[in-house]
């Protein structure tokens, strides 16, 4: 008799979970160990992973799981023989196979459905005390193991994501303080997110592993509203707390409410369960000191709630006989003032008690309030909740604080010396970016090949997501307003039509979109957001939709704007054939939309959003909605099935613009129908506002950062910390002069005064202004004799600029220069007086040649693949000119080179690149101490202003060496520095220049 998947399913789900633990060994073997004559067969296996994927079934999602977790594995004492594979790598995916023993086929399948696992979490710390080792980890995991399951089981997360998520919960609890050691030490930790990318599953992560631990009070602080406090306080309870914590002290009918009594999920049994009688199994409960809607409040027990009982009295609280089986005191506590200090007043009763009691503090968007942002070298005060913050430490010697955010950059600028502020001096953790999340990178079209098609939206993020408006109305001036309008209608349009194609999506099998929203961010102040809700409601009444003027645009949106975008983005989803298969969809949808009468719904002040909690509850209700606010909607909460932005409002400070947008976040299923109408002023004065560009230069500005940590994680062969917190600030980079990384009463920062990287290409294009001519001129005669030194012409690969895309291939004239001769031009080179990335770097150079680290340059100057109008340059001869444009002022740089020459340049400097090229590998050297420059001759008319655009074909015949600028980006040899690290030499600006904001400007 035949066997059937659901006959054999269980067991293999048992052998999975057994092999986890001790490693990949022969699969099927255990799979059978209690079956005779009905064995499951390899020919089995792959049936059943071929009707199934992780969303589809959660046997394969926990397969797909321990592959991720094997492919993360970097333990040198893990209980299986890796064979000398690296993780996250192709070929520690094929050992793992080889020890599960799979055929090819099955390997194949578990390709596809569960690729090699790449996340990588970058941890830049001091040295810590090895505590928690995998017996710690295992002998008491509990409250992890059931929120793991809960992802697996019920969030369905993909496999990499829930691994990336085990890993880095325990990177910070390792570096936590042993909460059962007699000595006592407070720990002060940085996890640095991306926005809407998952902080709080990662929080939630800590908190479990750590009351596994030991750890029995934790104090969340979230921001500063209600709103993010209260849905906070509901993920906890629904993920971590759990139905027997949450009805353990319920009184079926009390006169108080229970916090869900009428919810969906829990009425569903969405909520966790740990098993009815897990306590007298010895594990702890979770008391809760806060509720739904309840922020924390003057306990009304007095001191009986924050008694921790304690078993053993002649032993400390922090004893394991005491501590193990002690509940846990749970508070989610709004980020204010007086919450905070009613805290701090219930507990401070508790005096000597406090110091026995393990305690992990949360701070959520800990950028926001918790900063000190008054100079210490004029007052000693501090600004209320980082007092009250620092008070809460002072009250807590075994208190650990984690703080999380997705804009790092005021924690970073926190003094370093000040022993009782909140700097990360332990450790900072950046996340890695997590499977099917759209950041900034999605939205801009990053390492751009200048050649490729602008309007394709296959290759152009912009062209598939961007839609420029303009700036804010005058309301007096009816052409603006009007214009405003069609701005408007456009984005209403854009809403009803991708709502129209979701509802199309769920009646063609994909999963239910329980949301769909539209944000409407143009200001913070409150009359504002009542003129845009008045706006776009006259806008949803002018639309008509449902009758034919509606249809007609919806009609040609879809021809001119989705369909093209669907059908290169959509990744297999269902797509309609003809826009007549959405007219009923379309109904559908703005029924939705209509569903609660007004389709806009405000939220700003604290009242209005207590007002509409319930309408904008998103995990009570469905929502699809118009939401119209500023602030409130800025800072750590999730706008859930957010499809389409209307941003227009303009911010001078890094972390406040990249906090606003609320259009990133996991996008599964709808990713090709989300739409940015950002503002993008066209007039061509000097005041215009171009956001899309400034959130490029947020994107630069933190990938930046995430780089140099990365380079610089780890430890030296003396054991100590190749970069340790305190010396993180240098690294914050700042590529719009006028959007600082954070206030100024926040910068704290140490002096660059070397910086390099080493088989790394960088561009420095802060070239003399456009009407500089001397400048022009000096820098032209200078470079003048590289470009002439290109005497023979080579072929090189190109990566592509999407993955999907075929490799291709560019040619260049190549010569060389000798080192101390190209260091002296170098150091000749004239630039922008606002450039400052340069001097560090030619000090960098100078060093190489004095430690005999750089022999000489290859100089690689690209053939253009389309035909252009030759020139005949000064001293050249014959030769292509290339359009580079100018940044908009007060950008003072060229946009950058060509992603499709880096390749062969890195690997002329002896980088191992992901894309081979013989012919770049055939002009290294054989000392590895050649370095490369990258050249292109730009046109720039001396003659036209700094932002007016400049092609070649507006070149005379012969130009003047001020008619051109010369771009140049330099690659030093891969050997420069140990082990291919980029290398900083500090000069430290402590405390004693606090206030003075130094930061890398890369204009």
């Amino acid at each position: 008799m035949a066997i059937t998947p659901s006959d054999w399913e269980a067991d293999l789900k048992e052998a999975i979970a057994g092999l986890v633990a001790r490693g990949p060994a022969k699969l099927l073997k255990r799979v059978n160990v209690d079956r005779d004559d009905d064995a499951v067969t390899m020919a089995d296996l792959q049936g059943f992973l071929e009707a199934h994927n992780q969303q589809s079934n959660s046997t394969v999602l926990q397969l797909a799981y321990a592959l991720a977790q094997w492919d993360f594995d970097d333990d040198e004492d893990r209980g299986w023989d890796a064979a000398g594979t690296l993780p996250r790598t192709a070929e520690r995916r094929q050992r793992v196979y080889e020890l599960l023993g799979l055929s090819p086929e099955v390997a194949t399948r578990l390709d596809t459905i569960a690729p090699v696992a790449t996340m990588r979490t970058t941890v830049i710390s001091t040295d810590w005390d090895p505590w928690y080792d995998e017996t710690r980890r295992t002998a008491r995991n509990f409250y992890w193991a059931h929120y793991e399951r809960h992802l697996i089981e019920q969030r369905k997360w993909h496999a990499e994501s829930i691994a990336a998520l085990n890993k880095a919960t325990t990177d910070v609890v390792r570096r936590l303080a042993d909460p059962t050691a007699e000595d006592t030490y407070q720990t002060k930790g940085l996890v640095v997110g991306y926005v809407q990318s998952g902080k709080t599953a990662n929080f939630t992560g800590v908190i479990a592993k750590a009351i596994d631990a030991g750890y029995r009070l934790v104090i969340v602080m979230t921001g500063t509203i209600e709103l993010l406090r209260s849905q906070t306080q509901r993920r906890l309870d629904q993920e971590l707390v759990g139905v027997e914590n949450l009805t353990r002290t319920r009184v079926e009918g009390a006169a108080e409410e229970f916090d869900y009594e009428y919810d969906d999920d829990w009425l569903a049994g969405k909520f966790i369960s740990h098993g009815k009688d897990f306590q007298a199994l010895g594990y702890p409960g979770i008391e809760r000191l806060t509720l739904l809607h309840d922020d924390y409040k003057r306990l009304k027990q007095g001191l009986t709630s924050m008694k921790f009982e304690q078993r053993y009295p002649s032993k400390p609280f922090y004893d394991p006989d005491n501590l193990m089986p002690a509940n846990v005191r749970l508070v989610v506590v709004k980020k204010i003032k007086s919450s905070l200090q009613k805290l701090a007043k219930d507990l401070a009763p508790l005096k000597g008690k406090l110091a026995e009691i393990p305690a992990l503090i949360i701070d959520d968007e800990s950028d926001l309030a918790s900063v000190n942002t008054k100079n210490p070298a004029k007052t000693k005060d501090r600004t209320a909740i980082n007092r009250a913050i620092t008070d809460l430490l002072g009250l807590l010697p075994r208190g650990q604080l984690v703080m999380y955010t997705a804009t790092p950059f005021a924690n970073f600028f926190v003094d370093p010396d000040d022993a009782n502020d909140i700097y990360p001096k332990n450790f900072i953790i950046p996340l890695d970016r997590p499977p099917h999340y759209m950041g900034v990178r999605d939205f801009h079209d990053v390492n751009w090949n200048s050649e490729d098609d602008k309007n394709d939206p296959a290759l152009s993020n912009e062209r598939a997501f961007i839609r420029p408006v303009g700036p804010p109305p005058d309301p007096d001036d009816p052409a603006q307003m009007q214009q405003r309008k069609r701005e408007m209608l456009s984005a209403l349009d854009s809403f009803v039509l991708a709502g129209a194609i979701k509802v199309y999506r769920e009646k063609a099998g994909e999963p239910p979109f329980r949301h769909h929203t539209m944000l409407v961010h143009e200001a913070t102040d409150t009359r504002t957001h009542r003129e845009q809700a008045d706006l776009v409601r006259s806008c949803w009444t002018a639309g008509q939709y449902g009758t034919p003027q509606a249809l007609a645009r919806l009609r040609d949106l879809w021809n001119s704007d989705f369909a093209p975008v669907c059908a290169a983005r959509a990744d297999g989803r269902p797509i309609p054939s003809d826009f007549e298969d959405l007219r009923e969809p379309i109904g559908e949808a703005c029924r939705r939309i209509r569903e609660v009468g007004d389709p806009v719904l405000v939220v700003n002040s604290d009242r209005e959003v207590q007002d509409n909690q319930q309408e904008l509850d998103f995990d009570r209700n469905n929502v699809w909605r118009i939401l119209v606010g500023g602030t409130k909607l800025s800072r750590g909460f999730t706008v859930e099935g957010l499809t389409v932005s209307f941003y227009t409002r303009k911010a001078l400070q890094a972390d406040t613009l990249m906090q606003a947008g609320r259009w990133f976040g996991f996008r599964q299923g709808y990713e090709d129908l989300v739409r940015l109408f950002i503002r993008r002023d066209q007039t061509g004065s000097p005041r215009d506002v171009d956001l899309y560009e400034a959130f490029e230069g947020l994107l630069h500005d933190e990938e930046t950062v995430r780089d140099w940590l990365r380079q610089y994680e780890g430890w030296t062969e003396d054991g100590r910390p190749v970069l340790e917190p305190w010396q993180v600030p240098a690294l914050v980079s700042q590529h719009l002069p006028y959007l600082r990384p954070t206030g100024r009463s926040k910068m704290f920062n140490a002096e660059i005064d070397s910086r390099g990287d080493a088989g790394r290409l960088r561009d420095f294009y802060g070239l003399p202004r456009r009407n500089d001519i001397r400048a022009k001129e000096a820098n032209y005669n200078l470079l003048m004799p590289l470009l002439a030194a290109t005497a023979e012409t080579r072929t090189f690969r190109s990566a592509p600029s999407r993955p999907e895309l075929p490799v291709g291939a560019f040619k260049a004239r190549v010569g060389t220069i000798d080192a101390p001769s190209f260091v002296d031009i170098l150091r000749k080179l004239q630039w922008h007086p606002d450039e400052k990335l340069f001097g560090p770097t030619l000090t960098f150079y100078e060093t190489l040649i004095s430690d005999g680290r750089l022999d000489d340059v290859l100089i690689v100057w690209p053939e253009l693949s389309r035909v252009t109008k030759p020139v005949q340059l000064p001293g050249i001869g014959q030769a292509q000119v290339v359009t580079r444009k100018r940044r908009t002022p007060p950008r003072i740089d060229f946009v950058g080179s060509d992603s499709k020459h880096r390749n062969a340049l890195e690997r002329i400097a002896g980088s191992n690149t992901a894309l081979d090229d013989s012919e770049a590998d055939g002009l290294r050297a054989a000392t590895g101490r050649r370095g490369s420059v990258l050249l292109y001759v730009a046109a720039d008319l001396a003659s036209l202003p700094d932002d007016a655009p400049c092609t070649a074909a507006d070149l005379p015949d012969e130009p003047g060496p001020a008619d051109v600028s010369i771009l140049l980006s330099m690659v030093a040899p891969a050997t420069a520095t140990a082990n291919g690290r980029s290398v900083i030499r500090w000069k430290p600006k402590r405390t004693a220049d606090w206030g003075k904001p130094v930061v890398d400007n890369r204009a």
